[in-house]
């Protein structure tokens, strides 16, 4: 593949999509297949990165219009907020058993607390995931459908030109001959 100059374009196989043609693989951007669109929210990095996910976040919680996708940067806030629910679900009912009777508080913080606050977190977790999946599976169809409308282009260029020959040939009839006059 080369560019408008006529360099060689080089490009590392992972990170390229399928295209039918060069014109389409240099209009589409080049993008890891293992990485949405968005990219990846770092908020714990550094105080920096905190300050600046908390713009983002912010701007993403306001766009009302889904101008743009804020999947992946709201998910470390989200992840957060399931875990504490998953923290705080448990031990709220570990206390209001607690009040109620001492020995009942124990056995449900044993049996049943842990157990429940794991399967919250569990839950959220898969949840965030399938989410993500999701994005991502969106994003590849995207990708298809951009694919398929560049083939239906590339087969209609084709299209046009065939349509001309084929007129051309019926209209050259040199198979058919032409009938002579009877020989008397």
């Amino acid at each position: 593949m080369t560019d408008d100059t006529g360099e060689p374009v080089t490009v590392d196989p992972d990170e390229e999509y399928l295209a039918w043609r060069e014109s389409v693989a240099q209009r589409l951007p080049l993008r890891s297949r293992n990485t949405s669109e968005e990219p990846r929210a770092e908020p714990f990095r550094s105080p920096g990165a905190f300050r600046e996910w908390c713009a983002s976040a912010a701007r993403a919680l306001l766009d009302v219009q889904f101008a743009r996708p804020a999947t992946r940067t709201l998910l470390p806030l989200a992840y957060i907020l399931g875990l504490a629910f998953a923290l705080a679900v448990p031990t709220v009912l570990t206390v209001l058993l607690w009040r109620l009777s001492l020995p009942l508080g124990i056995v449900f913080l044993v049996v049943v607390a842990v157990p429940l606050g794991l399967t919250i977190a569990a839950v959220v977790r898969l949840a965030l995931e399938f989410l993500v999946n999701a994005a991502r599976l969106a994003g590849r169809v995207e990708h298809i459908t951009e694919l398929a409308d560049d083939l239906f282009q590339a087969l209609s260029d084709v299209a046009a030109p065939v349509n001309q020959l084929s007129e051309d040939v019926r209209a050259v009839q040199f198979w058919r001959f032409r009938k002579r006059a009877p020989r008397k």
